[in-house]
């Protein structure tokens, strides 16, 4: 009866022993399930990042594209603008300057325009205010000319009248519409000066 006590009560301590070093399978499954958790989230970070790699990518396609077409449009104004400005043919000559009281004016000039009360300039559609001159019949009317070192400075005139000592070869290249006789006198001859055409007429 001893005997038996003794194998009970060894068995009862392996029977303790083994149940303070069990370990449940689930904390295996919950370390696989933290490992899958971890894993998922890993892959999600990877996934979203991607993503918004791809978005800034595709905005940077996006400024690139834009900023190409504007410098694209730049360029083609600008070649617009240098056609614009190109000089077709340069002259060098004298000029004279003429009122709208001048003897035997109106002040309608040449060309049919209205010059009188004062409106000794012409707004263009594409050269804005312009200076009117009288010039050579070469240049049909509406011809753009840049009047550069003049006593006045440098400016652009436009051809609406038309003037006997006036022209390629005569006395005087072009003849400067000025308010008044007493205003044109006073601005008397503007020599050695360049005109450069940028428009034959209209």
């Amino acid at each position: 009866m001893k005997k038996f006590c003794i194998i009970l009560n060894s068995i009862l301590i392996i029977l303790i022993i083994l149940t303070i070093t069990y370990r449940p399978t689930t904390k295996n499954t919950s370390v696989k399930a933290t490992y899958k958790s971890l894993t998922t989230s890993a892959f999600n970070s990877i996934v979203i990042e991607k993503e918004e790699e791809k978005v800034e990518v595709e905005e940077e396609k996006v400024v690139e594209e834009t900023v190409s077409n504007f410098e694209e449009e730049v360029s083609s104004n600008v070649v617009e603008a240098s056609v614009i400005t190109d000089v077709l043919e340069t002259q060098v000559g004298t000029m004279s300057a003429y009122g709208l009281d001048c003897a035997g004016c109106s002040g309608r000039v040449g060309a049919g325009y209205d010059a009188a009360g004062n409106n000794v300039r012409y707004n263009d559609a594409t050269y804005g205010e312009c200076r009117i001159i009288a010039a050579d019949p070469k240049y049909p009317y509406g011809t753009i000319i840049r009047v550069v070192d003049s006593k006045i400075g440098t400016f652009n005139a436009i051809v609406l009248d038309r003037g006997g000592a006036i022209g390629i070869g005569r006395r005087f290249m072009a003849d400067l519409l000025f308010t008044s006789e007493a205003e044109a006198s006073g601005f008397g001859l503007s020599r050695n000066t360049t005109f450069e055409v940028l428009r034959y007429g209209y």
